[in-house]
């Protein structure tokens, strides 16, 4: 099988289970007793945060072990529930399920949402954000990377965009960004962006999967009450095997060389469009590289069903996708491209491919050969 769905979840790194393995073997004490075990789990757990936190250049104490993406996204929208005044949450239309649908939520329970549809190219631009944000603005989410298209959000222009509302109207707005799919393809540096809070899952970076961390920039109220570890904003007893693993899978990470990925999306592309009616979405990343990263393609072969193509792709032997791994329907799978602006012609034929670390040029050519001779024989079915 020839793994090209690297977006939904990557093979863990084997010094990543190295770590795990010896980490539960040899380190198995509880970081909150005092006992020699206990205090030498909690030296474990102290290292492998501050090495995480040296390589997204924040303190270590801004850092919070989560199960991951899902949940750190889930704590900050639901941060919100206890204000008396919920105010309004301004989020992008694109962003992954693990914020938008806690959002819908909280719209339930009393919040106003605006939601912010991006250009045809993927894009949230700064003025868009300016005439969103009101008086009554209480928290800001956009995703650092798209799940769907790979498409890289302006950031920098954004949170600007944000603390210059702050001064106008004299409150604070807490700035969200999902950043799981960003963090092991492009650089993440936490005081670059200045956000407020931002979340991480291992697993998409050659970790293991149910850990991740929620980088908070000052300590906030949750829901969750227990015995005050996390500095009680995330209680239970921590995940320390795979909190080392994670440590271990982001330090490797951050070290593979990014130009092999700019060569093998380059093949991609020039395969891609080789096919006849092949559609790159949006079309505009095969000459604006720089707003999209090397890791994610989303494509599209109309007529034919998205869904038919990936399946008989993985009859063949090599694993694609329709979309996010975490979406349940096919409405929300395509929900990136819909706000985008693409019809359902686009939309219903959609797949994503997505590479990774071990992904190789044969592979590539390999992948094209089988997909132009897959469209040409469902095309005339």
């Amino acid at each position: 099988m020839i793994y090209l769905d690297w977006a939904a979840t990557t093979p863990p790194y084997q010094e990543a289970i190295d770590v795990m393995a010896d980490t539960m073997k040899d380190t198995y004490g509880n970081p909150s007793s005092a006992h020699t075990p206990g205090r030498r789990a909690k030296q474990l757990l102290n290292e492998s945060r501050g090495k995480c936190a040296a390589l997204l250049n924040c303190e270590p104490d801004r850092l919070i072990f989560t199960s991951g993406g899902s949940e750190s996204n889930n704590m900050m929208v639901y941060s919100l529930v206890k204000a008396r005044d919920k105010g309004e949450i301004v989020i992008c239309g694109m962003e992954h399920p693990a914020a938008g649908l806690p959002v819908q939520n909280m719209a339930k329970l009393g919040a106003k949402v605006k939601m912010l549809n991006p250009d045809r190219a993927g894009i949230i631009g700064p003025e868009k954000l300016k005439k969103a944000i009101s008086d009554k603005t209480r928290m800001i989410l956009v995703m650092l990377l798209n799940n769907e298209t790979g498409v890289i959000q302006p950031l920098e222009e954004l949170i600007a965009v944000a603390r210059e509302a702050e001064k106008e109207y004299g409150r604070p707005i807490h700035f969200h960004s999902d950043m799981v799919q960003a963090l092991g393809k492009i650089p993440v540096d936490l005081q670059r962006y200045d956000v407020d809070s931002a979340s991480f899952s291992a697993h998409k970076f050659g970790g293991p999967r149910g850990i991740g961390m929620l980088y908070l920039k000052k300590d906030r109220e949750f829901l969750f009450l227990g015995g005050g570890q996390e500095r009680g904003m995330r209680p239970g007893t921590e995940n320390l095997a795979s909190i080392a693993s994670m440590t271990k899978a982001l330090e490797l990470s951050l070290e593979e060389d990014p130009g092999k990925m700019k060569v093998l999306m380059d093949s991609l592309l020039q395969g891609i469009t080789s096919i006849p009616n092949a559609e790159i979405i949006p079309p505009e990343r095969v000459l604006q590289r720089d707003n999209y990263c090397d890791f994610i393609l989303s494509l599209s072969f109309p007529p034919v069903p998205g869904e038919v193509l990936a399946r008989v792709l993985d009859e063949k032997g090599y694993a694609i996708s329709t979309g996010s791994a975490c979406s349940t329907n096919k409405k929300s799978r395509t929900a990136a491209l819909t706000v985008m602006g693409f019809d359902r012609r686009i939309t219903f034929s959609s797949v994503r491919v997505s590479i990774g670390r071990d992904t190789t040029a044969e592979e590539i050519d390999s992948f094209i050969g089988t997909l132009r001779e897959t469209v040409e024989e469902l095309a005339v079915i």
